[in-house]
């Protein structure tokens, strides 16, 4: 009997007891994260002693939270150093609950309006001016210059489409007859974003959240100026409109269940 593999464990123990296949050990070992303690000269078996064990448990630990190897990996090349990849789950955190957020906004069974205070993640777009007033003129620029985004091969990020305004005249508690201008902004991908590109920085807003068909988005502007003054809140930037649920989302949505969030950036 090889003495290099007293008290070691074959790649078959080990792997069952971490419930795991031996494919995903070779796997693991194959991206750097995992060194079998003994190979075999000649078979090349794979032996594997308690720290192995441990490793692969904290291996599984990891991708429990969501992490891929590669991020895995950081964590053990670093030393043990966690700071990078508590920021990347952070990150991760943010996420679903923004995803919580809108499913509990798209479950919603009666139309209404709320307001809240809230903070915008960053978002890179790309943006076209336009001037109108209806919700079909705004609609058909949208339409367009998305249309016009993918022919030109532009990474687009899994976000809402955003309408910047120009309007003010929701601060002073009117509704305007006047068209105004606008810019409608395709939200892609950060790492792949054309020159043309611009980047909202992350930004605390006022948000007024608006369930149901259009017919409410006056209302919505109204209360957004309404609340703005109550509040003693300065406008930082544009009022932006977010299409959370929109005809472009899909042609079956009831419009009942359209959803779209009116916000004001404010100054800290």
């Amino acid at each position: 009997m090889d003495n290099h593999i007293k008290g070691l464990f074959p790649i078959t123990q080990a792997a069952e007891v971490c419930g795991l296949s031996r494919s995903t050990l070779m796997r693991m070992e194959e991206r750097g994260l995992l060194t079998p303690a003994y190979i075999a000269p000649k078979s090349k078996r794979r032996y594997y002693d308690n720290h192995n064990i441990s490793r692969i448990l904290q291996i599984q630990q990891f991708q429990s939270m969501g992490f891929d190897y590669e991020e895995t990996a950081i964590y053990f090349a670093q030393g043990g150093e966690a700071k990078e990849l508590l920021a990347i789950l952070e990150n991760k955190l943010n996420l679903l609950q923004r995803n919580v957020e809108e499913l509990r906004i798209r479950a919603m069974t009666t139309p209404d309006i709320s307001v809240q205070i809230m903070t915008l993640p960053e978002t890179v777009c790309c943006t076209r001016r336009y001037t109108g007033l209806t919700v079909q003129e705004k609609y058909d620029a949208t339409y367009a210059f998305f249309h016009e985004c993918i022919e030109n091969g532009y990474m687009l990020a899994q976000e809402p489409l955003i309408i910047v305004s120009e309007r003010t005249d929701y601060l002073e508690g009117r509704i305007s007859s006047e068209p105004f201008p606008f810019q409608v902004c395709v939200p892609v991908l950060p790492e792949s974003a054309p020159e043309c590109a611009i980047r909202f920085p992350s930004c605390r807003v006022l948000s007024v959240l608006v369930y149901g068909d259009y017919s409410r988005l006056d209302e919505a502007w109204l209360t957004l100026g309404s609340e703005a003054k109550k509040r003693g809140l300065t406008p930082a930037a544009p009022p932006r409109a977010i299409g959370i649920v929109a005809p472009y989302t899909g042609r079956e949505i009831d419009p009942g269940k359209y959803c779209s969030r009116i916000v004001m950036p404010v100054a800290e």
